[in-house]
């Protein structure tokens, strides 16, 4: 199976998350602004919450999903408390006739790395590291 990652990233949170999930899958995570130039049969896309949405770039990656080089898309985000990104990817996906899933993972990191000034995330607990390699092998794995 071919696999790719893609994520965008304000705090640092998201990224630390898809470099994990790409480890395991072994790829490398990679920011939205890298085009999807190959096919591939899984796709982990990820996201944090800004001001309850997506970022204009994961808006605008999103508005160019294309079914014929995605097969299946693994949905990821990191939020204080809400899940908004993952039902706007699973939206889009949807749109563009991209299959989501079943799992998915939102890691709920409360205000953990938060700033609103410069990039202050992506420390991840132990806990946390588990949980997202636990999930990234649960998904490889069947």
């Amino acid at each position: 199976m071919k696999y790719a990652v893609r994520y965008t990233s304000r705090g640092g949170n998201t990224k630390a998350v898809a470099e994990l999930i790409a480890q395991e899958a072994g790829v490398e995570a990679l920011r939205v602004f890298e085009p999807l130039t190959e096919e591939v049969d899984v796709l982990f896309l990820g996201a944090g919450v800004w001001f309850m949405n997506v970022t204009k770039e994961m808006k605008e990656f999103l508005a160019h999903l294309d079914k014929n080089r995605i097969k299946k898309i693994v949905v990821f985000s990191t939020s204080a408390d809400l899940d908004s990104a993952t039902k706007v990817i699973k939206g889009a996906a949807n749109k563009a006739g991209i299959p989501v899933d079943d799992r998915s993972l939102t890691l709920k990191l409360g205000f953990q790395g938060f700033s609103l000034m410069a990039p202050a995330g992506g420390d991840l607990k132990p806990a946390q590291v588990q949980k997202v390699k636990k999930f990234a092998d649960q998904v490889l794995t069947n």
